[in-house]
């Protein structure tokens, strides 16, 4: 058997691997791109919901002060009576 009857020989299958490496490398490449860019806008978002989360913090534990000061001063006239 002479070395052109080979069907799949190195000159067949190095280009073959070459081209899937290339394509794997491309979707590497776009797979980081679009990771980037995901982080990028969970960061945007986490910033923007900072300041709104800091407002709906502050606002539920200050209603829950002054509902309890203002409990505390409704049971004091109470007793006072």
């Amino acid at each position: 058997m002479s070395s052109s009857a080979l069907p799949h020989g190195p000159e067949t299958f190095f280009p073959l691997f070459q081209e899937q490496q290339h394509q794997e490398e491309r979707e590497l490449s776009l797979l980081r791109k679009r990771m980037e860019e995901l982080e990028a806008t969970q960061r945007k978002q986490l910033q923007d919901l900072g300041p709104a989360r800091e407002r709906v913090t502050a606002g539920t534990y200050g209603d829950l002060a002054r509902d309890k000061i203002a409990g505390e001063g409704n049971a004091e006239s109470e007793d006072s009576k």
